[in-house]
């Protein structure tokens, strides 16, 4: 069975918060925040963590080119992250612009720690990449250059004529073939049909005038 003492300490709460100075600051800086922050019984105050100087710190969105120290702090007495960070500004003669605090497990939160992980993937350096270096290498002229265009100009109309042919019936294509091979008798005219070449009318025999009888 659980002692008085025991029962006390299971019904303490504690409150997370994180706590982020954008800029600069002196040495003893985390000391006078912690000394600060007694106000809200601070159990414990993690040393702050600098990240490097980014151009657009999250959760700054008005700044840039700066450097972002966070501390993990948890406290025995709530209080919103709103009338945390205003305190801490106006104790610490912090900017509010320059001061953030958020609760651990926000989606903010979250998407930062993706955002971290994201950075140190090898994907990441490949997006970076502008000059696309690992891409093949390919040669302008084989799209850009007349000689291009000649070959896609002689390639396209090569299609059209195999698609212009492949179009027209079996039929019609024979009876094309035949009449481009031998041509028809005139339709009037029933005697012999057209006389290839040039033949001397005197000697060939379908010039010939018929034998009168008398």
């Amino acid at each position: 069975m659980s002692t008085f003492k025991e029962f006390l300490a299971e019904s303490v709460k504690s409150y997370d918060y994180k706590i982020k100075i954008a800029g600069d600051m002196d040495k003893n800086f985390a000391s006078k925040m912690e000394t600060c922050l007694q106000k809200f019984e601070v159990a414990k105050m993690s040393a702050g963590k600098k990240t490097p100087i980014m151009t657009m710190p999250l959760d700054f969105p008005y700044l840039s080119n700066e450097s972002v120290t966070i501390y993990d702090v948890t406290t025995n007495y709530p209080a919103t992250t709103r009338e945390l960070q205003e305190y801490v500004g106006t104790y610490m003669n912090v900017p509010q612009t320059h001061i953030v605090v958020r609760k651990p497990g926000e989606p903010t939160e979250e998407y930062q720690e993706q955002m971290q992980v994201a950075e140190k993937s090898e994907y990441k350096n490949k997006l970076q990449d502008i000059e696309m270096s690992d891409s093949p290498k390919v040669d302008a002229k084989e799209f850009h250059s007349s000689e291009a265009n000649m070959s896609l100009l002689k390639e396209l109309m090569k299609n059209k004529s195999d698609i212009e042919y492949a179009e027209k019936p079996k039929v019609e294509q024979d009876v094309q073939s035949k009449v481009e091979e031998k041509p028809s008798a005139s339709p009037i005219n029933k005697g012999p049909g057209a006389v290839k070449g040039n033949p001397d009318p005197a000697t060939h025999y379908k010039f010939r005038q018929p034998k009168v009888k008398r």
